[in-house]
């Protein structure tokens, strides 16, 4: 389909699909776990093996060209804004259960002391990126800027804190 995601009726992605309704309810409650199950799939499956954040800026780089299709025309900003960070959070907590890949970002969300609240600003700061390709369309975003913040962050993860002077 090449629609925004809001003007896409789960009739229509039934149709495109060749199933009924029914049928697609049966694996899916809404569009917005169609979607999760989505990106999970593929990033699971074009880049394995590589840290969080190193998979998101290539996932968001490749899939642009379907990203670009969940920018808001009737829905407000704020809707789509929190349906992809809720889709965020939880590929991010899933895998902060389940993966066992060396991913500093993931192995610092494990370790806190709070690891819902550390994982929602691991996904904000997933969103603000994804945001600057909303903001700029990927062939606008300094690949190599990009490339260059993301593995300060992940640098950033491995660092152990330093508490503060008494």
């Amino acid at each position: 389909m090449n629609k925004p995601y809001d003007m896409i009726s789960i009739s229509a992605v039934a149709e495109a699909s060749f199933v009924t309704r029914s049928t697609f309810y049966r694996y899916f409650p809404d569009k917005k776990s169609l979607l999760k199950a989505e990106i999970e799939e593929t990033v699971d499956k074009t880049i394995p093996d590589q840290p969080l954040m190193v998979q998101f800026v290539r996932y968001v780089e490749v899939y642009w060209p379907v990203l670009r299709h969940l920018a808001p025309t009737r829905q407000s900003r704020a809707d789509v804004h929190e349906i992809l960070n809720n889709i965020l959070w939880e590929l991010i907590y899933q895998r902060v259960q389940e993966s066992t890949i060396d991913d500093p970002v993931i192995d610092k969300i494990r370790s806190s002391k709070y690891p819902t609240i550390m994982n929602s600003a691991v996904a904000g700061m997933l969103m603000g990126i994804l945001e600057r390709y909303v903001a700029e369309g990927t062939e606008k975003v300094n690949k190599r800027q990009l490339e260059t913040t993301v593995n300060e962050l992940v640098k950033m993860f491995k660092i152990k804190t330093i508490k503060p002077a008494k």
